[in-house]
């Protein structure tokens, strides 16, 4: 088989300017996913939607960049990279336009689905690219510098989409991303080199349909379970049900086709199938918290929504601080004791969020935010390095394709598990914590209590039921940052499994 991109880069400047434009493209589908989330109830409100309707924008973009994440890999090795990127590019630019003029839900549904389905690709396609410009022993940083360049997408995002909406409304968020798609198409025409193309590469359009299936089906069933109840409604198990015959026909006829969809058999190669493991728990361990903390803020600390979109640049701060300076000593240090020592600063930083309450304050929030960003750069740097050191170069393509799209489908599942570990929590906590109210709690009849939680009133027992709720709340979220936690440390004892990457050419 043919590598699409074998040769290196010599030239230190061209190299950078590569990664400029590979990390603008890749932020861009990141940038719209977040901005999409933060002005969310402005379109639901000029819409005139339900939240069932609205709840479509996102499943829309989530489902259909899910399904287009894996066909990366063929198409950049049928029509090569660059080819593949500027489409794709192109593409989502001219969605982006049009979704800043659509004024029903049918057009936003659409064009945001067709965002996703040009935007899914473009990190995937861009992973290749930078292993071929750089040597194996840059591999680590050069990753962790564009992952670096793409984490700040969705700590900007919700900022910058309330900001817009404010200025305007939430059109303008949208055809704000089009000056952006534009300035990175110039720059992938003028600075990535084209690669050979594999023009006998037939596509496995059973294996596709079938992956698309199954991606699709989950990915309705985790987006829509929170609402229905999980498998309580017949909906969530019929798509469970359609997930999972679909998977069994992709994983069957997979592993007995001669050109598959998607080679499983990468997962042969031990290095790779650890580092995806580790990758899916960092999808989990970043965009969980993401979710959480703003909900956290929000709902129980009464946080403004400005204020909270700037808490959520901590993250950010982190992870530039982990890149420049921790991450230089991947080139001293073994990158398996890097990636455990990322892992053991994750680690603690959900253990400081075990410790929080309700009279948090946002300097906590904020030392929180830089720990954890900064063990999630240091992570970074060594796992992108680890999955690929032992892979061969002509199934980076295949590998970039698995390796963003399970982070993606990961962080989906993340997301999905925080929500009903919070939810079962608080209904759960709220009961045992009610058992204590009765008019013989002698602590709810001393005069410090009685007048604002007197429960011989109407007013006085919502109250306190809704102080109860409160409480059981934040028990909720402290259980989530403590199952994220034992996540980071269980992960953790595979890493004695990697073999240690090369440092040749």
């Amino acid at each position: 088989m043919t590598d699409e991109t074998t040769t290196i880069v010599d030239s230190g400047l061209q190299r950078a300017f590569i990664l400029i434009s590979l990390t603008f493209s890749s932020a861009l589908p990141t940038l719209n996913v977040t901005v999409g989330n933060a002005v969310l109830p402005q379109m639901r409100g000029d819409l005139s939607a339900g939240l069932e309707e609205i709840s479509w924008v996102l499943t829309a973009t989530m489902v259909c960049t899910a399904i287009a994440m894996p066909t990366a890999g063929w198409f950049g090795m049928r029509f090569s990279q660059r080819r593949a990127l500027i489409v794709c590019i192109v593409a989502f630019t001219l969605a982006s336009a049009m979704l800043g003029f659509a004024d029903t839900l049918g057009e936003v549904v659409f064009w945001r689905a067709c965002q996703g389905l040009f935007g899914g690709p473009i990190s995937p396609l861009c992973i290749p690219v930078i292993l071929s410009t750089y040597p194996k022993r840059d591999h680590g940083m050069a990753m962790a510098l564009w992952a670096g360049g793409v984490m700040l997408s969705p700590i900007m995002g919700p900022p910058l989409g309330g900001y817009l909406t404010a200025l305007y409304d939430w059109h303008l968020t949208f055809v704000f991303m089009v000056p952006l798609g534009i300035l990175t198409y110039f720059l992938v025409v003028w600075a990535i080199p084209d690669s050979q193309k594999r023009a006998d590469l037939r596509f496995d359009w059973m294996g596709f349909l079938a992956l698309s299936t199954a991606v699709a089906a989950t990915q309705i069933m985790l987006d829509r379970g929170t609402r229905l109840d999980w498998f309580e409604s017949g909906e969530i198990t019929i798509w469970a049900l359609v997930a999972a015959g679909a998977f069994y026909v992709f994983l069957i006829h997979s592993l007995t086709t001669r050109q598959p969809f998607m080679d499983l058999r990468i997962f042969q190669d031990k290095n790779f199938s650890i580092g995806c493991t580790c990758l899916l728990v960092s999808g989990v361990l970043t965009f969980a918290p993401l979710m959480l903390l703003p909900t956290l803020l929000g709902d129980l600390r009464s946080v403004p929504v400005e204020t909270i979109g700037l808490m959520l640049m901590p993250r950010g701060l982190g992870f530039v601080l982990g890149t420049f300076v921790l991450g230089r000593l991947i080139k001293v240090i073994d990158s398996r004791v890097m990636l455990a020592l990322g892992f053991l600063i994750e680690a603690a930083a959900f253990w400081y969020m075990t410790t929080f309450d309700l009279t948090i304050g946002l300097f906590e929030v904020f030392i929180a935010g830089v720990v954890l960003g900064t063990g999630e750069a240091v992570m970074w740097t060594p796992v992108a390095a680890i999955t690929f050191s032992t892979l061969a170069p002509h199934r980076h393509a295949y590998g970039s394709a698995i390796f963003q799209f399970g982070r993606f489908f990961a962080s989906g599942m993340g997301i999905s598990a925080a929500v009903i570990v919070l939810s079962r929590s608080t209904q759960s906590n709220h009961a045992t914590l009610s058992e204590f109210i009765s008019p013989f709690n002698e602590t709810l009849r001393t005069q410090k209590y009685a007048a604002f939680w007197d429960i011989s009133s109407v007013e006085g027992l919502a109250r306190l039921d809704a102080e109860l709720t409160r409480q059981a709340a934040m028990i909720g979220y402290i259980n989530d940052f403590w199952l994220l936690m034992v996540l980071t440390l269980a992960v953790m004892p595979l890493i004695l499994f990697l073999d240690r990457p090369g440092n040749s050419e």
